[in-house]
């Protein structure tokens, strides 16, 4: 301790008084026995010192009567919070299993709540695309090639006679062209330059072909509208052996 004088001696006026007062636990005194005894001694010399402990004191048993804050409720909740997941760990450290099992129910929650922004505009879409494919699905009919010794390496065939009409021709051999659809019936029919027939021959042609099946051309497995040159005989018809074929 320093030289005994009313400097040092107020200096330490705050521990001599943590040893008089009751209230004790405010701080741990830091003053030896004979430091507090030679303070004891100065303050019955000095009237000075004297009332600067009675302030000190006096300060000291205020500080004591403060009112005690309260802790707002929210706050109070959020430290209950706290200690309860402190706790929780605590207790999941001495548990494999439970950590392991604690571990993957966050995994699962952090998963959850990633895809939850994604789901309702996901099974929209997917829902939109089944409902637009239900409406194209018809409009999509592929005809597999259905011939004996050809290989489908073409991306367009010819429409070809499928059957032939039961009835005959009896006029002069003519040549005609034939509109099929796409569904194998014929949508049209007109003559080459330089064939006139007869309104009856007109009627027989007719007859001909509309009682007549015809297989559509097929254009890239689809089965499309097409125009061929045939020529009528007066027992049947064929297709023209020049293969003078016309596609729409």
């Amino acid at each position: 301790m320093e030289e005994l004088n009313c400097k040092s001696v107020r200096h330490n006026l705050w521990d001599y008084a943590a040893h008089t007062s009751e209230a004790s636990e405010l701080g741990p005194a830091e003053l030896t026995v004979a430091e507090y005894t030679a303070i004891d001694s100065h303050l019955d010399s000095c009237r000075d010192c004297d009332r600067c402990l009675a302030d000190v004191s006096s300060l000291r048993t205020g500080f004591r009567h403060l009112p005690v804050q309260a802790v707002p409720p929210l706050v109070q909740t959020r430290l209950q919070v706290i200690a309860s997941r402190e706790r929780s760990r605590q207790l999941l450290r001495m548990n494999p299993g439970a950590w392991m099992r604690d571990k993957l129910a966050s995994a699962m929650m952090a998963f959850n709540h990633f895809l939850r922004p994604y789901a309702v505009p996901a099974t929209g879409g997917l829902l939109s695309s089944c409902l637009c494919f239900s409406m194209i699905a018809q409009t999509l009919q592929l005809r597999p090639y259905l011939f004996d010794d050809d290989m489908p390496i073409g991306v367009f065939t010819e429409m070809s006679i499928a059957d032939v009409s039961p009835f005959s021709f009896s006029g002069k051999d003519v040549t005609v062209q034939v509109t099929v659809d796409a569904s194998g019936n014929v949508a049209n029919y007109e003559n080459m330059p330089g064939t006139k027939p007869t309104p009856e021959e007109y009627e027989e042609i007719c007859g001909l072909l509309l009682y007549s099946t015809f297989t559509p051309a097929m254009r890239a497995g689809q089965p499309v509208s097409s125009k061929r040159i045939l020529t009528v005989q007066h027992m049947n018809y064929k297709i023209d052996s020049r293969g003078l074929g016309h596609r729409d």
